[in-house]
């Protein structure tokens, strides 16, 4: 019984790590699918490793607690609650996980957004402000811009610190990028993807010149075929909630 027991935990920790392994890989790669791709063989191995190592020392205690005879009132309480913990525990744990991995993936809701934009509405339209002033600075990201060299469009390093710096205040550390009718900005909120897979992004859109349509809600929105497509939801002014994906 007791090999029998150890057998099933390492499998159940085995396969545990490996969801808890995706989830926390794909919370720390901030939706670049390239670096997930080079993180999961490393850390799956000894996600693997761990849960099983883990899973087979819960096994053995399990046995070691349901083959007892002679037990006392209080370890019978003991033993049922120990019982309880594990059909209740180990559920919990995998509906657990397998929620942060999905939530991970799944772009944020319109409701939370909008409760981000009415915090730093002030920081967007500073932001706004700025970027109508430098011309030419088409993108600015956590660590690169477009161009590469922003001293040549007259931005100094100073400046593009105050631009990264207002960014990761109003929640959009990704940054933003020139509208691509150059009637406004795009900051990035949430994306997914990389230079050699899809991109999907939502975020924030100020445009002085309003989208040929607009949709109620953008929450469910997915792509309908493999061409860029862009949809944007109305929040006032020249402000809109965007959802958009761009094919590699």
């Amino acid at each position: 019984m007791k090999n029998l027991f150890r057998i099933i935990g390492a499998v159940i920790g085995a396969v545990f790590g490996l969801f808890a392994c995706v989830a926390i890989i794909r919370l720390l790669s901030g939706g670049n699918a390239v670096e997930e791709a080079f993180l999961f063989l490393p850390v799956a191995a000894v996600s693997l490793l761990t849960g099983a190592v883990a899973g087979a020392i819960v096994g053995t205690r399990a046995a070691r607690r349901l083959s007892a005879k002679s037990l006392s009132d209080t370890e019978r309480v003991e033993k049922r609650r120990f019982i309880l913990a594990l059909v209740l525990g180990i559920p919990t744990a995998f509906i657990a996980v397998v929620w942060i991995a999905r939530e991970a993936v799944e772009p944020p809701s319109d409701a939370t957004m909008l409760r981000q934009f009415e915090r730093n509405e002030s920081k967007f339209d500073a932001l706004v402000g700025m970027a109508n002033a430098d011309k030419g600075l088409d993108r600015v990201d956590e660590n690169w811009t477009i161009p590469a060299d922003t001293k040549d469009v007259g931005v100094s390093p100073e400046r593009l610190a105050d631009y990264r710096r207002l960014l990761r205040d109003a929640g959009t550390p990704r940054g933003f990028q020139v509208a691509q009718g150059r009637d406004g900005f795009n900051f990035f909120f949430w994306l997914r993807g990389s230079a050699i897979s899809d991109d999907t992004d939502k975020g924030f859109a100020y445009r002085t010149t309003p989208p040929p349509s607009t949709v109620q809600t953008l929450d469910g929105i997915r792509a309908e075929s493999r061409n860029a497509s862009i949809a944007f939801r109305h929040i006032r002014g020249n402000w809109y909630l965007f959802y958009e994906f761009i094919p590699d």
